[in-house]
């Protein structure tokens, strides 16, 4: 176990701590704006009508899909949790020029800051950007690589280690976390190859481990993990990261590649060699999509993308 969680956990004290955690729920995620995919594909099969077919049955599949969509629906995480009193990873870092650090829950917060080895006293008036910033002498934000950062946290930048602190708490000793799955470039949190791992695919690849295909709510630890899309709890699939799925590559103008046709054979619903094993972990499509041509729905999440818009 982490000596340096656990001696923080004992400095605060472990029942305060427990009931802190246990009154209290977490959002991770991303408020990012994400892939815009789901505005094209509505506007697109909201013209089938219109549209000359070859093949009649397409277009009646295409209502079904532009139908079920409403479950793809884009929420913004601040809109839809903070006016909730739900917790959030920001508060604990802080940001520059505002206040989101004074909606942290102050017992948790003496806990994170003993947990990221910081020798200062814990202040409630001090942001953990503040804290981090003065501990290493640095004026490097805290989500970026730091060769301090580096080598106290194994090689993870100081937000990393302060939602990785913060999953172990509810791990431990309980809790409820929602990770908010919508707007998330799911290239990155799936494959291998992606360049960048953000603090959001960081956390979505560690917590996704936990899932089991068809539920939205999984134990965790002695603490609950459930999966929300746009605000609302839902079982996660395959299909909804390909809305949200970013290709590897650029296209002539340099710009990415998101749901290319020349793409395509990229996207799977079966785990392909540089995919990681928590792909396995959920099911492939909605169950209000299981009856339709597995193809088509491929097809229909290449149809547009982002660059389109």
């Amino acid at each position: 176990m982490p000596d340096r969680l656990i001696e923080a956990r004992d400095k605060v004290g472990e029942l305060k701590l427990r009931k802190a955690f246990n009154s209290v729920t977490f959002v991770y995620g991303t408020q990012g704006k994400g892939s815009v995919i789901v505005k094209g594909l509505k506007a697109w099969a909201g013209h089938a009508k219109t549209r000359d077919s070859k093949n009649p049955g397409d277009q009646q599949i295409e209502k079904v899909i532009a139908r079920e969509l409403n479950l793809f629906d884009p929420g913004r995480r601040a809109e839809v949790y903070l006016a909730g009193g739900y917790q959030m990873m920001d508060m604990y870092y802080g940001q520059a020029g505002n206040n989101i650090y004074k909606l942290r829950n102050p017992v948790i917060a003496e806990f994170v800051h003993y947990a990221m080895g910081f020798k200062t006293s814990f202040k409630e008036s001090e942001t953990g950007r503040d804290a981090y910033m003065f501990h290493f002498k640095t004026q490097t934000e805290g989500w970026r690589e730091n060769s301090g950062t580096n080598a106290a946290y194994g090689g993870l930048t100081a937000t990393k280690e302060i939602s990785r602190i913060i999953r172990w708490g509810i791990q431990t000793m309980g809790g409820t976390l929602i990770f908010e799955g919508r707007e998330l470039y799911y290239w990155q949190v799936f494959d291998t190859t992606a360049p960048r791992v953000s603090d959001t695919d960081l956390e979505a690849q560690e917590l996704f481990k936990f899932f089991v295909p068809n539920t939205a709510r999984v134990p965790f630890g002695k603490g609950t993990l459930i999966f929300n899309w746009a605000g609302k709890e839902t079982i996660p699939t395959k299909y909804h990261f390909m809305t949200n799925w970013q290709w590897n590559g650029s296209d002539n103008a340099g710009k990415p590649l998101m749901h290319s046709k020349l793409n395509l054979g990229a996207l799977s619903f079966t785990r392909q060699p540089s995919y990681r094993p928590i792909w396995d972990n959920f099911t492939d499509v909605p169950a209000s999509l299981a009856g339709v041509d597995k193809a088509k729905l491929l097809a229909f999440v290449a149809h547009h993308g982002p660059r389109d818009f």
